[in-house]
């Protein structure tokens, strides 16, 4: 049975209730989005007119409060992050106000207000180079004569800034004590053959290997004024004194006064200079080292870094002429950072020659070969490392033991540093050196360990 026509009549006002309710709820779900979008567009202009309104009014301290409070909404955002950056400088939140400034830069590069404060950021941080780089960039860019003048009046700031930075006074004072198994790197050996006089001779307990507890100390002051940017007057002074337990005899002072000046040409920063060196034997003053030397630094990239020093230099004998020498001698230099490690690489070159006639026994060429590396284990722990080669060619044969010297050295060190704080250290160091000679008096054998405080002020 078909149903009623009533019954299908009576549903049908029903259904359309149903559908308009249904249209009216989507036209209401649709109109939400908008309304929202339009009360996040008011909110934002909101939030911006009032972050204006403080920056303008001098209340900074308010509206960094305002900045740091929307940040995460609006950051991002070319306006907001000017206004927080002016907030944050206001405030002297250096940091905050480089990152604000920096991404309202990069939303608009353009905008010569915002990179001019992003200079004055990088330098409150102490930048100076980034400082410098966007202003030098920002006047290139810019066509406003007072603008490039306010530009240039800031680079003067900035330039002045750098060149006091580059004034410094700092001393360093260290003292040591160990054990040393041959403190005059002497021989081991009791007497000497002497081919040419057919006859042996015994050595003095002053020629022989000699064990004792060396006492170090040392202070080193150095003093650079700068010109400019680029140019310095290095002043250096350092004192080191050695004495030890049982043998005054060998006790030694040695001075290090050097001036040097500096500055760069291209991508070099050199140094030119003159030192003089007198040290004490004994309180006895023993010689005078004096001469001039010229470095040249070349950084290759942020890993690698070269060098190379020439130069030359005398030295007096206070005690007798016949040890009068001069030198001239070359040094090339590789440096490698790399994470925690530090390498340093050397080869040197030195030509001896003896001042006096009749004494050219004395006269002879040096190489050496060096590798130091550094290991921070922990920023307060650091491991360092040590080997050096050294091959000694004399020139003439020895009066005395009948043969040409043909020499060679080797050293090998470990050592620990503590680093107590930024200023303050300890370390410990242990080396060992072994010295071939066919001349057996020149041979030894010298083991060295130590134990020292260093204070940097």
């Amino acid at each position: 049975m078909y149903p009623k026509t009533p019954q299908i009549e009576k549903k049908a006002p029903k259904n359309a209730l149903t559908k308009m309710a249904l249209v009216a709820a989507c036209l209401m779900l649709t109109a939400v989005p908008s309304a929202n979008a339009q009360n996040e567009a008011k909110s934002e202009a909101q939030v911006l007119k009032q972050l204006n309104d403080l920056v303008k009014a001098k209340r900074y301290a308010e509206a960094y409060v305002l900045s740091n409070k929307h940040v995460m909404d609006y950051g991002g955002e070319a306006r907001f992050d000017f206004l927080m950056g002016m907030a944050a400088m206001k405030t002297k939140a250096y940091e905050e106000s480089v990152f604000a400034f920096e991404r309202a830069v990069i939303n608009k590069p353009k905008w010569e207000q915002a990179r001019f404060q992003l200079a004055r950021a990088y330098y409150h941080v102490d930048n100076l180079s980034a400082s410098k780089n966007e202003l030098v960039k920002l006047k290139e860019d810019s066509s406003d004569p007072d603008f490039i003048s306010t530009i240039d009046g800031f680079i003067a700031q900035v330039d002045s800034a750098i060149t006091d930075k580059k004034r410094q006074f700092k001393q360093v004072f260290s003292v040591s004590g160990g054990f040393d198994t041959n403190i005059n790197s002497g021989t081991s050996i009791n007497e000497v053959f002497i081919e040419q006089f057919g006859t042996t001779i015994p050595l003095s307990d002053e020629s022989r290997e000699t064990e004792d507890l060396p006492f170090n100390l040392s202070y080193q002051a150095q003093y650079q004024e700068p010109f400019s940017q680029n140019s310095l007057l290095i002043g250096q002074i350092a004192l080191f004194s050695t004495d030890y337990k049982r043998t005054p005899s060998f006790e030694r002072t040695l001075a290090d006064v050097s001036l040097k000046f500096q500055d760069v040409l291209g991508d070099f920063t050199y140094q030119i200079g003159t030192f003089f060196r007198p040290m004490l034997l004994a309180e006895t003053h023993y010689r005078d080292q004096y001469g001039f030397s010229t470095n040249w630094m070349l950084p290759i990239n942020a890993n690698w870094g070269v060098s190379a020093q020439v130069g030359f230099g005398k030295i007096d004998s206070r005690i007798s002429t016949s040890l009068d020498v001069r030198d001239v001698f070359a040094t090339t230099s590789a440096r490698y950072r790399s994470g925690r490690w530090q390498h340093i690489f050397s080869a040197n070159h030195t030509d001896i020659r003896s001042v006096e006639f009749g004494t050219k026994h004395q006269s002879y060429h040096y190489y050496k070969l060096d590798y130091k590396t550094t290991y921070v284990v922990t920023p307060k722990h650091q491991a360092n490392f040590e080997v050096q080669w050294q091959k000694s060619n004399y020139d003439v044969v020895h009066p005395v033991f009948g043969a040409v010297r043909d020499e060679d050295f080797a050293r090998a060190g470990v050592g620990w540093r503590y680093l107590l704080n930024e200023s303050m250290l300890l370390e410990a160091k242990f080396r060992h050196s072994n010295k071939r000679s066919n001349v057996p008096i020149y041979a030894y054998n010298r083991d060295e360990y130590s134990i020292g405080f260093t204070v940097q002020f």
